[in-house]
């Protein structure tokens, strides 16, 4: 008689360490009907100053349905990375929503200013130049010791990359840009 994993697991509880086995399958959404173009959605102000908007996206269950939009609130270090389509070859695969690690490139210099930034501005996005461009949403800019709005825009999706998008994140007494950039999966 093997008693070894009851060893295990007594020990396990003794030390006051609860241990749960989970099985996650992860079922890949393809569809070969490009999805509809995005809703233009008026974000509702946001609940604080350092919430960023993520747009709302298409889901299928069946169908197309409209997820709408929300604001987050940031993590500092992490980026919230909005559902999105992507098209592979004949077919469009929803890569879901989730938090992902900011990992900047080399060439960025960290910003940290201790003064707030101005509320989020409500941009209009015009519709997408077609299926295969993803909305970059506008952001406030620290320069010349001076807030600078960049406006939204629409860029071409990146293979294989995340849009970091750019926001700022509260810790303490100060602030700290984040995202602004494409990253590898």
């Amino acid at each position: 008689m093997n008693l070894a994993p009851r060893t295990v697991a007594i020990a396990l509880i003794a030390i006051g360490v609860a241990y749960a086995a989970s099985a996650q399958v992860a079922v890949a959404v393809r569809v070969g009907i490009a999805p509809p173009a995005v809703r233009v959605e008026a974000p509702p102000p946001p609940p604080a100053p350092d919430s960023y908007w993520i747009p709302g996206h298409w889901k299928w269950e069946g169908a197309y349905v409209w997820v709408p939009g929300h604001w987050v609130a940031p993590r500092l270090g992490e980026v919230y990375v909005r559902a999105h389509w992507v098209r592979e070859g004949p077919e469009w695969v929803y890569q879901p929503e989730h938090w992902a690690r900011i990992v900047a490139p080399r060439e960025f210099e960290p910003v940290v200013v201790a003064e707030a930034p101005p509320p989020v501005r409500v941009e209009v996005m015009t519709p997408p130049p077609s299926a295969d461009h993803f909305w970059i949403a506008g952001y406030w800019r620290w320069a010349n010791r001076a807030w600078a709005w960049v406006p939204g825009r629409w860029e071409l999706h990146h293979p294989g990359s995340i849009w970091a998008p750019a926001h700022w994140v509260r810790a303490g007494n100060h602030w700290h840009f984040a995202g602004g950039h494409w990253q590898p999966l």
